[in-house]
Order: C-alpha cells, then structure tokens, then sequence
C-alpha cells in the first residue's frame, strides 16, 4: 500500500509515469471512487444534496470518458488502466490539497484564490504529463489535448449544474 501512494505521490510531482502503476483491474475502480469523494468534498458551490452527488459523478464520469476516448483515437485503449488510475490519483491528489480551501473562509481567503489557480495549473500539467507517457505524443499536443479536455469538461459541467442563485 505504502508503494502504491508513493507511486501517485511521484506521479503528482512529474516524477512518475502511468505505466509504473500495477496493472490491476481494481486499482482504476479504487481511484474513480475516490476521485468521486474527493470531488464531492472539495466542491462546496451546491448543498448537500443531488445536484452535488450528481456534479461530483458527472465530474469523474467525464474525465473517465475523456481519456478513453484520446486513447481510443490513438488505438491505446489497451493503456486504459494504468492510464486512468494515473488521472484519478493525480485528481484526488490535487483533490486533498486543494479541500482546506473550501473550510471556513473557503477560496473568498485572501491568496486562496491564487493558491487554487496554481493547483489547476499544476493539474493540467500533470494530466499533460501522465497523456504524454501513454499516447507517445510531442508534449505540445499532450498539453493542447489536456487543456481542451479540461475546458470541455467544465463547459459540460457548468451547462449542466448552474450555481444555484444566491
């Protein structure tokens, strides 16, 4: 177990490759379940309720789908996996730094909102870095893919959970 954190740990930092994680049927199903927690917990925009279960799933649901579908078009669907694990370990790492921001005065604190930008750059690099490794693209591309699908996937989820009015 020890092992396995260090590997997401060295994966979070750019030191880490997805092919370094175990290929395991249950290691992708592990960390989308977590993905999924950590992305309920952090995200404080909706109350307690469906719309942010429902946020929180879609949120997941789309990131899972995003990256099968780049490998698919590269014909690396065999790399799902490790691939996967990789992105969902990176997002609840990412996850569990960025999570205090949302207790007490939340991303309103001052330098909270430059900490959050610097976590989601950092994100998309890591996402960039872990694409590059498994679809054996020049690392422009990897990072164009990565930020698209990340654009993609927040239009997706703002059009489809609008903050509730205040």
């Amino acid at each position: 177990m020890r092992a396995l954190l260090k590997l997401f740990l060295d994966i979070g930092l750019l030191w880490g490759r997805p092919q370094d994680l175990p290929a395991s049927r249950s290691l992708p199903i592990v960390t989308a379940g977590l993905a999924f927690a950590t992305n309920y917990a952090v995200d404080t925009g909706f109350a307690h309720n469906a719309a942010r279960i429902g946020f929180a799933a879609t949120q997941t649901a789309l990131l899972g789908l995003w990256v099968a579908l780049v490998l698919a078009i590269r014909r690396h669907r065999h790399r799902y996996g490790q691939t996967i694990a990789a992105v969902y370990g990176s997002n609840v790492l990412i996850n569990l730094v960025t999570w205090p921001l949302s207790f007490g005065r939340g991303f309103g604190a001052e330098g909270s909102e430059i900490l959050a930008i610097a976590l989601a750059v950092w994100f998309v690099a890591v996402i960039t870095k872990i694409l590059w490794h498994a679809l054996e693209l020049p690392l422009y591309l990897s990072a164009l893919i990565s930020v698209t699908g990340i654009i993609a996937s927040g239009w997706v989820l703002i059009s489809a959970f609008p903050l509730p009015k205040t």
